[in-house]
């Protein structure tokens, strides 16, 4: 454990989706150290300034703010689910969520951070075809022409949960986390993320490796930072 007198000052970046042989030119050690760690596409990039002048401090952290910025979600110590429900906070965004693949990790762990109530509306497990059809009106001929694991699919999801007009931005997760591919031959490991507001939505694609919880994870990592940069976006554009 680091204790005070082990170095002057210090920042925590946290990141997602990126690998170590991504950062890897960056990571050194001496007045400057830099390290970084990685779970589940989470990761944490820690700068220490053990004896440096500040202005060499400060040049290390934005050259690495810069050449991950669209990887960064917060410059402090927290998770991707504590980020969303602050952020969410304080746009005065509701939430909601429909999970397949995640099976109710999302809203897990957006619960368990404190003021999720201010936020999250509704979370929905549409695990089999009948309760995508029901509960989130995805067409029976969608599943049946391009399968449960699809971006129409996906896209269907997300677009469905937005029929709750008390809401402002839906997250619907679908894929296939194994250990065997689904009756259309899904490969495991693929997996899509719909994203929704009331301005439209995106679908994400991903192709992931790993056993099925850390597949599920990853997943469930995903869809949070990529409502953060719904969040994000939509911010620029209003500016």
């Amino acid at each position: 454990m680091l204790t005070d007198d082990q170095f002057k000052n210090y920042c925590v970046i946290k990141t997602f989706g990126l690998k170590r042989s991504d950062i890897a030119q960056y990571l050194k050690t001496g007045s400057i150290s830099v390290d970084y760690s990685e779970e589940c596409l989470d990761g944490t990039i820690l700068v220490l300034n053990k004896d440096a002048e500040e202005v060499e401090f400060n040049r290390t952290l934005d050259m690495i703010k810069t050449a991950f910025a669209d990887k960064i979600y917060a410059d402090e110590d927290c998770s991707i689910a504590k980020k969303l429900v602050d952020s969410c906070r304080e746009k005065g965004i509701r939430l909601i969520v429909a999970e397949s693949i995640t099976g109710g990790m999302i809203c897990s762990a957006i619960v368990d951070v404190p003021g999720a109530s201010e936020v999250l509306s509704e979370g929905l497990v549409t695990y089999t075809n009948a309760s995508k059809v029901r509960r989130l009106h995805v067409k029976l001929s969608t599943l049946e022409t391009y399968g449960a694991i699809s971006k129409e699919t996906a896209g269907e999801m997300a677009r469905g949960l937005m029929e709750n007009r008390d809401v402002d931005l839906g997250i619907a997760t679908t894929g296939c986390a194994g250990p065997d591919s689904d009756e259309k031959g899904t490969p495991v490991g693929l997996a899509y993320v719909g994203i929704s507001t009331r301005r439209g939505g995106k679908i994400y694609r991903l192709n992931l490796t790993g056993d099925r919880n850390y597949l599920r994870k990853c997943v469930a990592n995903a869809a949070m930072f990529y409502a953060l940069k719904s969040i994000e976006n939509a911010d620029k554009e209003n500016k």
